[in-house]
């Protein structure tokens, strides 16, 4: 069986192209070399525009970003390392009766919001504006003064060099226990 060829419809743009073509040719060939090099500087202009200096301007920036990131990647691998190291050690005896109080209070001397949660053997923190350097001193006055450690981390690094997200401080007796 074959197949009837389709009807083709109208463009909406062929009343446009009849009419541009008719001035076209209504040019003389002085009008027609001004406006072919109209249209190639706008041309021109536009893939400026459009193109290249915004893919100029990205090259030109990467350098720099990339050594932020290189540089804030190792500062994240060094405070994993050191958190590491912390949890590896043996637990200790608070030093206070409300670690929750004294973290909320350590949090607010270096500028932190946070919301800090007391749950038996345990303290939950949601933070938001932890300086990135603090957070291996928090870890070792937690260990130190409180006697918990950091059992779970959920934080992500603002453009400005702080931490925000969640923390799960354990009792350093309890997280022994639990990875038994």
């Amino acid at each position: 069986m074959a197949l009837a060829p389709r009807a083709r419809r109208p463009s909406r743009l062929a009343p446009l192209s009849a009419a541009a073509a008719a001035r076209w040719a209504a040019m003389s060939s002085r009008e027609r070399r001004m406006v072919a090099a109209a249209l190639l500087v706008v041309g021109g202009a536009v893939l400026w525009l459009v193109l290249l200096r915004p893919a100029l301007r990205v090259e030109a920036q990467a350098p720099g970003r990339i050594q932020q990131l290189r540089a804030a990647l190792a500062q994240a691998q060094a405070q994993a390392d050191e958190l590491a190291r912390l949890a590896a050690l043996p637990a200790r005896h608070a030093q206070t009766d409300d670690p929750a109080g004294a973290l909320r209070q350590w949090l607010q001397q270096r500028g932190s919001q946070a919301q800090v949660v007391a749950l038996p053997g345990a303290v939950n923190v949601e933070l938001h504006g932890l300086p990135a350097p603090d957070l291996a001193e928090l870890a070792r006055t937690a260990r130190r003064d409180w006697g918990l450690q950091v059992s779970t981390a959920k934080l992500r690094l603002d453009g400005h060099g702080a931490l925000s997200g969640s923390l799960q401080l354990q009792a350093a007796a309890n997280s022994a226990q639990a990875q038994r």
